[in-house]
């Protein structure tokens, strides 16, 4: 044996009793893609595994190939992501029993205006958190989705000041403040596929009634204007709103939304959190 293959050999197969156990051992944004509809989409993807205690490390270059043969242009489905993992656990034999991963991208929707229908392109940012041992895993989506809100205590007093007026005006005299707002839903799910998550965002803008908009004529901007005063809310009815329509999906078991309503009026921003059933995940966290 030459002296470069006993280096290897020994580094690779060192042991000590010494030598504690860790959670997590892997690899953070490896670059990858994802088969997701007509589309190649990158992404990053953090894997990793537990070291059990007496070993030195893990075999990371199995687990960057065990990527390259399931998860690199693969369909973003919960059947393709767990085969993935059963492979890249087992590629470490004896020394691991648990492994996790996170996928972060962009998940691609087409839109269409509110009366004229015309055609828009949005990316909502996604991350899809696994974890697996052999008796049990976990599954976790997160989301963010952006919508208009209409402070209702400021509609309430621009409706004053229109009242006290004498004269019809040829402009409003006050208009209430509205801000960009955003949403950031946690759920953990039963199973997963690209349908599941486009109707997840879908059924989250259904429910506060006002998503921002992509391309639109005078009469998608009127609609749009006619929601807002509809459904005037604070960043607590907005993240009630989004929690009812979740409770009604049998495949969520449990779910953390957080909403932020970035003020006009003030310099910082109001914001909420709604749960129910959730628990993070243990061993990678979303960001």
């Amino acid at each position: 044996m030459n002296q470069t293959s006993k280096i290897q050999s020994d580094v690779q197969s060192e042991t000590n009793q010494t030598l504690a156990a860790l959670a997590w051992v892997g690899m953070g944004q490896i670059q990858s893609s994802l088969n997701i509809g007509e589309f190649n989409v990158p992404c990053l993807l953090d894997l990793g595994v537990d070291l059990k205690a007496g070993h030195r490390g893990i075999h990371m270059s199995r687990l960057y190939q065990v990527h390259q043969d399931y998860f690199l242009h693969k369909k973003l489905i919960l059947m393709q992501m767990t085969e993935f993992l059963a492979h890249a656990l087992k590629s470490q034999g004896e020394i691991s029993s648990e492994i996790a991963m996170k996928v972060s991208l962009q998940f691609s929707m087409t839109t269409k205006s509110l009366k004229s229908k015309l055609p828009g392109f949005r990316n909502y940012p996604l991350q899809v958190i696994i974890e697996k041992n052999n008796q049990t895993q976990n599954t976790y989506l997160q989301f963010e989705v952006l919508y208009s809100s209409t402070c209702p205590q400021s509609a309430g007093l621009s409706m004053e000041v229109l009242k006290a007026g004498n004269s019809l005006p040829e402009r409003l005299p006050a208009t209430p403040h509205a801000q960009r707002s955003r949403t950031v839903v946690k759920v953990q799910v039963a199973d997963f596929s690209e349908q599941e998550i486009q109707n997840l965002i879908l059924s989250v803008e259904n429910a506060v009634q006002t998503p921002v908009q992509t391309a639109v004529k005078k009469a998608d901007e009127m609609e749009f204007a006619v929601l807002n005063a509809q459904n005037l809310m604070f960043c607590e009815d907005a993240a009630r709103k989004i929690a009812l329509g979740l409770q009604k999906n049998p495949n969520i078991l449990g779910f953390s939304v957080f909403c932020e309503h970035q003020e006009s009026l003030h310099p910082h921003n109001a914001s909420s959190v709604i749960m129910l059933n959730y628990r993070a995940p243990m061993r990678v966290a979303f960001s």
